[in-house]
């Protein structure tokens, strides 16, 4: 998979957990008799976390890949929405910022799955194509 088509895909990925993750969180606030409105340009906060936040992969993607990347790059990823939190307004205590986190980390596990998803589709596409023209030879 090349590089532009895997960050488009995790800032859609990124963008749409956080979406509904605030959907989740809109809803248990509901029940519990709160209400959150969020700001104007929440939408917009989004999908720029989305994207910034897409970027960080690039550092997965090097010829001697290490397992402590995975721990670089989440930790840059924490930082990343902590920051874009506290600047966008998404939690206004520390209660809200656990929530924040808590979305980040299901948002987080649920790219990586979602990729791992696609990776093994396409895989499976490649053998796919690789044995059929192994058949006409």
């Amino acid at each position: 998979m090349n590089k532009l088509k895997m960050l488009f895909t995790q800032a859609s990925f990124i963008s749409v957990g956080i979406f509904l993750g605030v959907g989740i969180a809109q809803v248990i606030y509901h029940l519990m008799g709160d209400e959150y409105a969020p700001e104007w340009y929440f939408s917009l906060s989004v999908i720029l976390a989305g994207i910034i936040c897409s970027l960080p992969s690039l550092i997965l993607c090097v010829e001697n890949f290490k397992t402590y990347l995975i721990a670089v790059h989440f930790g840059i990823l924490f930082i990343a929405v902590s920051l874009l939190g506290f600047l966008f307004k998404w939690y206004t205590n520390l209660i809200g910022y656990f929530i924040v986190m808590g979305i980040f980390v299901c948002v987080y596990v649920f790219t990586w799955f979602a990729m791992l998803w696609i990776y093994k589709k396409d895989d499976k596409a490649i053998n796919s194509a690789l044995d059929s023209i192994r058949d006409e030879e």
